[in-house]
């Protein structure tokens, strides 16, 4: 279902007029940086000044968002493998802050998991890299929870950090999802995990919890955002680490609420607006940056219509474009650059009276 949400209440000028860019990634087809400069071609060509903010929510790209030094640490992989992952030093002031992600320690893109992998995926990486960083003295970790192949309720994680004697330095954790630790299990499916496994995910997720609870007196359980990145933030929350929004963490580095507020349209999307979006993820948290919801464009390879129907409900006038709904799943993913400038195109034209680029052929 493609929405009919308002668009600017009045035809105004676009001609030199600020557009703010702002995607997410669209999983397995482009990053957050391309989808931003595809649109920025257009929003340019069609008289428009476009600025482009890479968005993440915690995520694949969390770590971008901030500049710094990079360096490599080596750690297991979610399957028991040995890789290099990129960590960014950041400076805070007088302290250096280690930025780091779980879908670079133990994410989806390391391995395609069979169903057994699914299983088995393991979350000691993440444990291994905290327990390196505090060797660097570093002043504290960000880590940006989001994107892991794993569903071990980040035992794997805490055992590690067990037997260094807890966390090492200060941990944030910033994730992408608000979900409590038991719904870490409604993620791992995407995760390569049969439907009939899912009882045993219950029983770990449910073991995990009892023993936090019982060696560290956390109780995981109600914790919100403690079921992100298949419960590596209920574990490291268990450990005393701090948890918060992904989305907040790079909206608040990128200055975003003050860009959004200079811009005549702001245009957002990710691979597949569902229930998640208005849960911590970008699309929503974008929308809930724009004072003026009738300047939003939200552009998504999918669109779950419960999802849809619940954004133009929290942001009326919100403009919802789904790409598989007017050219079909293969065509949006084959030719998603022209597809998504086409949709922009149109968008602009319909917004503006000084528009009359035709968009990408």
């Amino acid at each position: 279902m493609t929405g009919t949400g308002a668009v600017a209440s009045s035809r105004d000028i676009l001609t030199g007029g600020r557009v703010l860019v702002a995607f997410d990634k669209f999983r397995g087809t482009a990053t957050a940086p391309q989808l931003g400069e595809w649109v920025a071609t257009v929003v340019r060509e069609c008289g428009g000044d476009p600025e482009v903010v890479a968005m993440s929510d915690g995520g694949e790209g969390f770590r971008e968002a901030f500049a710094g030094r990079e360096i490599g640490v080596e750690v297991s992989d979610p399957f028991g493998g040995l890789h290099r992952v990129p960590v960014t030093l950041y400076r805070a002031g007088s302290a250096t802050v280690a930025v780091a992600t779980t879908a670079d320690v133990v994410g989806r893109g390391v391995v395609d998991p069979s169903r057994e992998d699914a299983l088995r995926a393991n979350s000691r990486g993440v444990g291994e890299l905290l327990v390196a960083l505090g060797r660097l003295g570093v002043s504290s970790v960000l880590l940006g929870a989001g994107g892991s192949a794993t569903s071990d309720g980040g035992l794997g994680c805490y055992e590690v950090l067990r037997e260094a004697g807890g966390l090492p330095i200060p941990v944030t954790v910033a994730t992408d999802v608000d979900a409590t630790f038991l719904a870490a299990r409604d993620f791992a499916r995407q995760k390569g995990v049969d439907s009939r496994d899912l009882v045993a995910i219950d029983r770990r997720l449910g073991d995990a919890r009892e023993r936090y609870e019982r060696e560290c007196g956390v109780d995981v359980g109600p914790l919100a955002r403690a079921g992100a990145a298949g419960g590596i933030a209920g574990a490291l929350a268990a450990l005393g680490a701090d948890v918060t929004s992904g989305f907040d963490e790079v909206a608040s580095v990128t200055g975003l609420a003050a860009r959004a507020a200079r811009a005549v349209l702001v245009v957002t999307g990710e691979g597949r607006l569902d229930a998640s979006s208005v849960g911590g993820k970008v699309v929503g948290g974008v929308a809930d940056v724009v004072t003026r919801a009738d300047r939003l464009l939200v552009v998504c390879g999918a669109v779950e219509p419960i999802a849809q129907s619940r954004l133009e409900a929290l942001h009326p006038g919100v403009r919802v474009i789904g790409l598989e709904d007017r050219v079909g799943a293969r065509t949006s993913r084959r030719d998603l650059r022209q597809v998504l400038g086409a949709a922009v195109a149109e968008e602009l034209r319909a917004r503006f009276v000084d528009v009359s680029c035709a968009g990408p052929r």
